[in-house]
């Protein structure tokens, strides 16, 4: 008996991009990351189309509005800050949660932008899932904080937020990038959640 053939034989396979496309876009997202890092959202397309050394059209080939900038900046700033507190946690020390306040207070003297991230809603499904991963994490260096006795067990993720980002919101308002005024911020978070005897 003759084998059966498809009466629909199968599609050309789907064209890769090209070598220079993705560079080019490698290259954007890169710029874009530096850019909004060190002016927020008043980061306009232009300039990220300067700093990758394309023309504007390279930016929107790739990335067809500013939002689809910011979404891609906010993602990879998420996953990044993501891993890096999979890092810290790896180390399983009962303080890891004072650690990641300081080194987070850090992170928003050193790029405009992810304050504004946090603040925002998610962009698209990539940061909200980058976002609940991120959130997941925090929570274990809570567990484990609250577990050893460091940090009072009524204290929640929602009360570090709205201590970290207000005093982070604050100090960008006023401009103020000293290291040694944000490290004292993270002090201060810390104290305001730990038990008496760690502060």
């Amino acid at each position: 008996m003759p084998a059966q053939t498809s009466p629909h034989p199968p599609g050309p396979a789907p064209r890769r991009p090209r070598a220079d496309a993705t560079r080019n876009r490698a290259r954007v997202s890169d710029a874009a990351v530096e850019v909004f890092a060190e002016k927020g959202l008043d980061a306009t397309v232009a300039d990220v189309a300067r700093r990758a050394e394309v023309g504007n059209a390279t930016v929107f080939r790739h990335f067809p509005t500013k939002a689809h900038l910011l979404s891609e900046v906010a993602g990879r700033w998420m996953e990044t800050w993501s891993a890096d507190v999979a890092a810290y946690l790896q180390d399983d020390r009962d303080d890891t949660l004072r650690l990641l306040l300081a080194e987070l207070l850090d992170r928003f003297r050193r790029d405009k932008f992810a304050l504004d991230a946090l603040w925002s809603g998610d962009f698209d499904d990539r940061m909200r899932l980058a976002r609940e991963e991120l959130m997941g994490r925090w929570s274990v260096a809570l567990d484990r904080a609250v577990g050893a006795g460091l940090v009072a067990p009524d204290v929640t993720l929602d009360d570090l937020a709205l201590l970290v980002l207000g005093m982070a919101s604050r100090l960008s308002e006023t401009g103020d990038a000293a290291p040694a005024s944000w490290q004292r911020a993270a002090r201060f978070a810390w104290a305001a959640v730990a038990r008496p005897a760690d502060v």
